[in-house]
């Protein structure tokens, strides 16, 4: 009976073990979803709950962002510009780290114009940090790929 108790406890730990990170990969590509409406809906404050205090990024053309509040300034300008392109970022896979409170994001991403019409895309990888109860973003890394609007991509051609 003590070995039987002793195996069905064992059971539920891996169980619950291995639960956490399916909730945490959830719970990132929601967050993940949720930043992307915020920029459709060219919501400023919930495009930014995503992002942690020391973010930084940099962008599809290496140029980069050193911070949060400058990263949150550069969508500022883009929702105040109707021609600018909305960016739209699809995580291929997420993986939790099992040797700290950090995880990794890959996918895709595009940019479009309002009409729906693709100017350039590309491959991301993210970094998300656990903070309290919620994952926020620590650093995001794009790389562009493609480009369908030579004008738009006139920045990513120079040498």
């Amino acid at each position: 009976m003590t070995v039987r108790l002793a195996v069905l406890i064992a059971i539920a730990l891996c169980a619950t073990v291995r639960s956490q990170p399916d909730s945490a990969e959830a719970q990132i590509r929601a967050i993940r979803r949720a930043s992307n409406e915020a920029i459709q809906r060219q919501d400023i404050k919930a495009f930014a709950d995503s992002l942690d205090t020391d973010f930084v990024m940099i962008r599809g053309n290496g140029v980069l962002v050193p911070s949060r509040q400058a990263y949150i300034d550069l969508f500022t300008h883009d929702f105040a510009d109707p021609q600018s392109l909305r960016y739209e970022r699809t995580p291929d896979k997420v993986e939790i780290s099992t040797a700290a409170l950090l995880a990794s994001e890959q996918g895709h991403w595009t940019g479009m114009h309002k009409n729906g019409s693709r100017a350039y895309g590309g491959t991301y990888l993210a970094m998300w940090r656990k903070t309290g109860s919620t994952w926020k973003l620590r650093s995001e890394l794009f790389v562009v790929l493609t480009c369908d609007d030579g004008p738009a991509c006139a920045g990513y051609r120079k040498p």
